[in-house]
């Protein structure tokens, strides 16, 4: 009896968007470590560059994340002296968020990492290509609906000591 030859699928765009996206966020993870920092919290540091005194509770819907398990990421970045609570003057109930000096130094810190990592991700493609390659994964993005400069991994974010098996869907 002949052998049928088995047909294998193209790799498709989609395939190839999150296999280029693992591995970047996997570098990035591991370029991020000399700065004892992760990407969520790095990603929090940028976000509280960009709003300073921004309120937990607008931070969390932001990041489209559970308020419960950025409360754990914030304690996490005050407790090593990047970001600040300040009760705010307009409501007492709510904290506003700050970077500290200490904070900014470190956010400087993943600047460079960042650029650092673009490069070497890009490192294949000239210019216009990396130009042109921007632009069509922003028309990706704007088309599923994500939010600009908001990685959507952090509404999956585990609060740090909890199993996973524990968190809400």
């Amino acid at each position: 009896m002949p052998l049928r030859k088995v047909e294998t699928p193209p790799i498709t765009v989609a395939f190839l968007l999150a296999q280029v996206g693992a591995r970047a966020a996997q570098e990035f993870g591991r370029l991020l470590t000399p700065l004892q920092l992760t990407p969520p919290e790095a990603g929090i540091l940028r976000m509280l560059s960009l709003s300073p005194g921004i309120s937990q509770q607008e931070l969390a819907h932001r990041l489209n994340m559970h308020a419960s398990r950025l409360v754990a990421v914030i304690d996490a970045l005050e407790g090593r002296g990047l970001a600040a609570r300040a009760t705010n003057n307009r409501d007492r109930r709510i904290y506003s968020l700050h970077l500290t000096e200490t904070g900014k130094e470190a956010l400087n810190a993943i600047a460079r990492v960042a650029r650092a990592h673009d490069d070497a991700m890009c490192a294949g493609l000239d210019e216009t290509e990396r130009s042109q390659l921007a632009r069509l994964l922003q028309k990706i993005a704007v088309r599923q609906g994500l939010a600009p400069g908001v990685h959507p991994g952090y509404r999956n974010l585990r609060e740090p000591g909890k199993d996973a098996c524990a968190q809400e869907p």
